[in-house]
Parts: C-alpha cells; structure tokens; sequence
C-alpha cells in the first residue's frame, strides 16, 4: 500500500512518538496546574467558618461543645461578624489553650 523506505518509516514513528509525547507533557502540565489552583483556593476546606456555623457546625470542630458554640453565636449576634479568628478569644471560654487547641479548624471569611 505504501512504498515507503525503512528511513522514512523510521521518520514517521518518530513524528508519532514526538506527536503522543507533546499531548502527554501538556495534559501532565495542565493537571498540575489545576491541583495549585485547587490548593490554593480550596485550603481552608473542612474548616468552619465562625460568620455563618450554626451550632452543630461549630460543634464539629474538635474543642468546642454545646455550651462554647451557643456562646459563639451569642457573640457573634451581639457584636456582629467576626473580623478576625482573634475576636474569638473574647468569647467567654475560648481564652488560652483552648483558642490554640480550636484555630486551625476555624476560619473567618470575608463577606
């Protein structure tokens, strides 16, 4: 079907090969750009926002029970939002270990 020389098969597998290994180095390349993009915007997934937790999602981090988010959201009504995961150490019961203890499950977005 096709008279071709064995240098010139040799040329076309090798265009081939250069074909297939471009399109996988760009779709290699394209996902690792997406899983920074995740990274970066998708950091703070599984963490609770203290602005708009209710009671059982404040309760889901670990250090805060039934008592201590009652008492976020009471505080959170009365001074409005939060400006900073800070504030929350006004928070009666929120002060010292326990703030370290809860900080890295919390976060204070901005609206």
């Amino acid at each position: 079907m096709f008279n071709l020389t064995h240098e010139e098969r040799r040329v076309i597998l090798f265009l081939i090969c250069v074909f297939l290994f471009g399109i996988g180095a760009r779709f290699f390349l394209k996902t690792q750009q997406d899983v920074k993009i995740f990274a970066c915007l998708y950091r703070d997934i599984g963490k609770v926002d203290i602005n708009t937790a209710d009671k059982e999602s404040l309760m889901s981090a670990p250090g805060i029970g039934e008592k201590l988010a009652y008492r976020i959201i009471e505080y959170r009504r009365e001074h409005s939002a939060f400006k900073d995961l800070e504030e929350l150490k006004n928070v009666k019961g929120m002060a010292g270990f326990r703030y370290e203890k809860v900080k890295d499950f919390l976060i204070v977005n901005d609206r």
